[in-house]
């Protein structure tokens, strides 16, 4: 063999052994990588959601209440996709009713579908749309929530370190009794539960003695005729079984009765945009179908309720409901007037809200 034969040789021998070197490092290249996506992938998928806990006091088979907030986080949770997930925590879990406020402030839980104006005890303001006959009907009352939500809101935001959305239409305080209550000579004397404190100013001003029971307790003080009378929305009426313990129902519209989602301030703002888009419009559609329900088909079928357990049902005249409105007109005057601009505000609100809805006995429940 010549020089030069075995020059190209050894030149060949080099180049597969580059050649094999090369082809190892591809190798262990695209090793490494696919192992990095595997990696990647299993971290991304062992990533937990941030869970949001949502309570209401409503029993875990109520329709619509708690109907209403698993069909949210369902529809929520779809849009969220894995990053966030709404837990519904129904009928007094994780936190009773009278603690939802704080449990919400100091992050206990995430959001709280609640009753706001029955807080009023923690700012007067809350229970300024509870003003008793403050409006004519649910109508009006409907009418009212776009305008009166952001007020709140700015409240719960100021105050309680809290977000306010959807606020919604949970019906009327009707009047629960053992006995027929006709005219406002009936309620002297009568002991009535009451269940925030404008209905207890309510009770109060017509006559009776108000007890201050909490919503969830009040059939037990029926049954044990702690009181002889309660203020409840039919709805609430037929959750609690009140027509087994008293069987006479006042249709007469006496506090109208509001609901809204409070989520906590800093989970709030630690949401990416798209979360907080997803979530308010979700608690949004969630409110309005709720209001639409309490106006339309609701009331109905809690009087089918009522007349199949042997209840009575009254419903209050306009001339004699006009009597218990003017008891009712001082109180209503100096309550708005002692909350400063907020109260005229609320005042002005109701007032056109009222003239685009006058008075009407089906808007009365």
């Amino acid at each position: 063999m010549n020089q030069s034969s075995e020059g190209r040789t050894t030149n060949l021998v080099q180049s597969r052994k580059i050649m094999k070197r090369t082809s190892l490092l591809s190798v262990l290249v695209i090793t490494f990588f696919l192992i990095s996506i595997i990696i990647s992938g299993t971290s991304m998928a062992q990533k937990k959601p941030v869970v949001l806990r949502l309570v209401v006091p409503a029993p875990a088979g109520d329709y619509p209440m708690t109907y209403k907030d698993l069909e949210l986080a369902k529809r929520f949770n779809e849009r969220a996709k894995g990053e966030y997930v709404i837990e519904v925590h129904a009928g007094g879990a994780l936190a009773k009713l009278p603690e939802y406020f704080d449990a919400v402030r100091i992050g206990a839980v995430e959001i709280a579908d609640a009753p706001w104006p029955m807080y009023d005890n923690l700012d007067p303001r809350l229970g300024a749309v509870e003003t008793p006959f403050l409006f004519n009907n649910m109508s009006a009352q409907n009418s009212a929530l776009k305008e009166i939500e952001p007020l709140f809101d700015q409240i719960l935001q100021e105050k309680f370190n809290a977000k306010g959305i959807g606020l919604l239409n949970s019906g009327g305080m009707q009047l629960f009794s053992t006995k027929p209550i006709k005219t406002l000579e009936d309620w002297k004397g009568l002991l009535c539960g009451a269940i925030s404190p404008p209905t207890a100013v309510l009770i109060k001003e017509l006559g009776g003695s108000p007890v201050t029971i909490m919503w969830p307790d009040m059939y037990e003080s029926m049954q044990k005729k702690v009181v002889d009378a309660t203020t409840q929305g039919t709805h609430g009426g037929v959750v609690l079984q009140l027509p087994e313990v008293c069987k006479h129902v006042t249709i007469f519209l006496g506090v109208a009765g509001w609901n809204g989602y409070s989520v906590n301030l800093d989970v709030w703002k630690k949401m990416p945009k798209h979360i907080q888009k997803a979530l308010q419009e979700e608690i949004e559609k969630a409110a309005g179908w709720m209001t639409k329900i309490t106006a339309t088909t609701l009331g109905d079928d809690d009087m089918k309720v009522f007349k199949e357990k042997g209840a009575s049902v009254y419903f209050l005249s306009r001339e004699e409901r006009e009597r218990w409105i003017k008891v009712l007109s001082p109180y209503k005057e100096k309550h708005l007037a002692s909350l400063g601009e907020f109260g005229q505000k609320i005042k002005k609100i109701a007032e056109d809200a009222n003239k685009r809805h006058p008075y009407s006995q089906r808007a009365l429940y």
